[in-house]
């Protein structure tokens, strides 16, 4: 294992171990190599890619969408985005997006080594996270939205929030290594929310924070309706019951369960369960 991904410094590639074998890489002009099972991966603008199938035969009907999203990323952060979602899946009650960023960022504000941001997107929320004493490292299976991330982020003068194209089933991170993770809007579309929490868990150390928005089953915008929610799970998106997220996080090994409901909109903190 490098040593390197060992420290709270650790930044740029050398952080990254194999997904398949979570052994260390070695960099190779464009690639990442793997000399323990002979994986390499290529690293393209600057941006490491982990995920080698072709989406668009996948069985996960959110995947085989990602040409669209990738097609969206320049619109996610204007007013056809997110004041959108909130509104018709949130209801009026739900947050604004600085709202739901505020709520992110003081859930890890706490945090002072590395931060994983779930499904970055183009780093909306980790760019927010990302500071001195926080390296933030985002994750995503679309490129268009990791390069519009990396754009966003070198007109904004952050140096310290990277981004890899990977699954959030196969983390290319060794055990333990974050102090925080943050996974805004997309929990509801993994198809294993178990996998998906499970594998959080594994990189984040004892006692280490998750904060996530995501959308519940509550009386407000259009996810009141159940033919609305029924839909909604027929196109890949999952819409939690408060007592289903706690046994979820319970088998995953978090712990200090907080949730807040605004609308359909669910925010929540846990706590990763000592080892």
């Amino acid at each position: 294992m490098l040593s390197t991904a060992k420290t709270a410094a650790a930044s740029g590639l050398e952080v990254y171990v194999c997904p398949a074998c979570r052994k260390s890489l070695r960099r190779e002009s464009s690639t990442l190599h793997c000399e323990a099972c002979s994986q390499t991966y290529p690293v393209r603008q600057g941006i490491p890619e982990f995920l080698a199938e072709e989406l668009s035969q996948s069985k996960d009907p959110v995947l085989r969408r990602m040409t669209t999203i990738d097609k969206m990323a320049r619109v996610y952060e204007t007013k056809l985005w997110y004041p959108v979602v909130l509104a018709v899946y949130g209801g009026l009650q739900s947050p604004s997006l600085p709202q739901l960023i505020g709520k992110i960022c003081g859930n890890v504000q706490s945090a002072r080594g590395p931060v994983l941001d779930i499904a970055c997107g183009p780093g909306t929320f980790g760019r927010h996270v990302a500071s001195d004493s926080r390296e933030v490292y985002g994750i995503d299976v679309s490129r268009g939205m990791l390069r519009q991330g990396a754009a966003y982020t070198a007109k904004e003068g952050i140096a310290n929030m990277h981004f890899a194209r990977a699954r959030v089933e196969a983390l290319p991170f060794e055990d333990q290594f974050f102090d925080a993770v943050i996974c805004c809007g997309s929990l509801h579309l993994f198809a294993d929310t178990a996998i998906a929490l499970g594998e959080m868990a594994r990189v984040m150390k004892p006692g280490a924070i998750l904060s996530v928005f995501t959308f519940t089953a509550a009386d407000a915008g259009i996810l009141k309706y159940r033919w609305a929610r029924q839909w909604s799970l027929n196109h890949g998106l999952h819409v939690f019951e408060i007592p289903e997220i706690r046994r979820y996080l319970a088998s995953s090994k978090f712990r200090d369960f907080r949730p807040e409901v605004s609308g359909s909109v669910l925010t929540f903190s846990a706590r990763r369960q000592a080892v």
